[in-house]
């Protein structure tokens, strides 16, 4: 309890002073970081997320830009940034759920981005771009995926109908995806036409980052990772998968272009667009099909976890389930540097903007410049499990048993020794956990931590050794 009591003391201290330097050197509203070091304390609030809200800036008005003094933020002007452009995908039957936090968020750090759905509109001071114009004619006034585009670009997004749109967050099934959903089955044409148009926009720029409107990039981190590579050699970095013996970069985590594979890809796309068409046509994943078109063109693919992550901040497993550090793998992703979350909903996207930028205002001048794992989960994890939350779900999995209450769960936890976390569910259910989870919402389930338990885990895991980028 005593390093515990030390920590809290230092926190707040640390917060104190974040909260003096940004009153006396940003002195915007846009900078209101500063939160309580126990985020979520009452039981009536249970939601991790702070009540601090990133500034919504009027619809008539221009989103502040890069470079615009009044709106400084600790994110601008990180060294390499104008070397990069960021590509965030999204559609239009998810379009209202997740990409408007971004414009107030995570695009006033990028001094180059873009913004592909399958529907050219201006939107809040944004141009939307078409990611489907460089499509064949003839699919797309013909073909049976294309039924959706016909109607949005006939009536806009309003030719939506509701159980078209995408599925309220939380909803597991929106974790794997919507094969059946319209906006999904025009998804997988739009990767290769995305690519070209990006380079034709910004053909001299040294990367080109790719992410989803679900996607949440932790851009000093980013900057610090591209800063090790050589633009003008054929990068491809992905989250690793495979189809039917396709290796390619996940969509969902993210992927790293070089401008010499973006220019190899392209030629590619325009030499052989006909055969790309043909075969995402009996495809159904559009990035296993840009992968092809990669390995086709000569592009090696670097295999890029743990560093890019499939999922959500929460759900990252750096334990095995009896509690034992992760093994049988070459690399721990306990030591690794973190740049990527998938399935990460909108006021998760805020709060990791916000903790983020934070961490860029206050880390020492003799940080690295980005966060590893077990930073990742000393800063911003543990924090946010201090509190029980109500409809919510750590994932606690184990030594199920039947209680009266939430308290008599909390005890079953507390007296087994290697018991971190706990949850109950309805009817009574108590499940235990020996893995740390900070989990997601979920409805009708209660979930709490053994937070000291937690700083125990931390401080007592395996040393790192030279674990690099990759």
């Amino acid at each position: 309890m005593g390093l515990t009591r030390r920590r809290g003391v230092q926190q707040r201290t640390i917060i104190i002073a974040v909260c003096v330097l940004v009153f006396l050197f940003w002195q915007t509203p846009i900078l209101s970081y500063c939160t309580n070091s126990n985020p979520g304390t009452s039981e009536e609030s249970p939601s991790y997320i702070s009540d601090e809200k990133a500034p919504v800036l009027p619809a008539e008005e221009k989103i502040p830009r890069y470079g615009d003094a009044k709106y400084e933020l600790p994110c601008s002007r990180l060294p390499g940034a104008n070397d990069t452009v960021m590509i965030i995908k999204t559609g239009s039957t998810e379009f209202t759920d997740k990409l408007p936090v971004h414009l107030t968020t995570t695009t006033l750090c990028y001094p180059n981005y873009l913004i592909f759905s399958d529907h050219e509109e201006h939107y809040q001071g944004q141009h939307i771009i078409d990611a489907l114009q460089d499509v064949s004619p003839d699919l797309r006034a013909s073909h049976p995926d294309f039924e959706l585009y016909r109607r949005i670009n006939e009536r806009g997004r309003a030719a939506l109908a509701a159980e078209e749109l995408n599925r309220v967050p939380g909803d597991p099934s929106a974790w794997t995806g919507h094969t059946d959903n319209p906006g999904w089955k025009l998804d997988k044409w739009k990767f290769l036409p995305m690519v070209n148009r990006t380079y034709q926009e910004y053909p001299d720029k040294k990367w080109y980052v790719f992410v989803e409107a679900d996607t949440y990039i932790l851009w000093a981190s980013l900057l610090q990772w591209l800063k090790t590579m050589d633009h003008n050699e054929p990068h491809y970095h992905g989250n690793q998968m495979a189809i039917s013996g396709d290796l390619f970069a996940h969509g969902g985590s993210g992927f790293i272009v070089s401008q010499k594979a973006m220019k190899m890809v392209v030629d590619h796309f325009y030499e052989h667009k006909e055969d790309i068409e043909r075969f995402t046509d009996i495809h159904w994943a559009g990035d296993c099909v840009l992968g092809k078109a990669y390995r086709e063109s000569g592009v090696p693919f670097t295999f890029s976890w743990p560093v890019l992550q499939t999922d959500h901040p929460g759900l990252i497993p750096y334990v095995e389930p009896d509690g034992q550090v992760v093994s049988g793998i070459k690399k721990r992703p306990w030591c690794f540097p973190t740049v990527s979350y998938h399935h990460v909903d909108a006021p998760v996207v805020e709060d990791l903007w916000k903790f983020e930028q934070q961490w860029i205002g206050t880390r020492d001048e003799n940080d690295t410049g980005f966060l590893r794992h077990h930073d990742f989960f000393a800063q911003y994890t543990i924090p946010r499990m201090v509190t029980p939350k109500t409809d919510w779900d750590n994932v606690s999995d184990q030594n199920e048993a039947v209680v009266e209450t939430f308290e008599d769960c909390r005890q079953l936890c507390e007296k087994d020794s290697g018991c971190k976390q706990y949850s109950l569910r309805e009817g009574g259910v108590c499940r235990m956990s020996y893995a740390p989870s900070l989990g997601t919402k979920a409805d009708g389930v209660r979930s709490g931590w053994m937070v000291d338990r937690m700083w125990s885990l931390h401080d007592n895991m395996p040393g790192c050794t030279d674990e690099g980028w990759l």
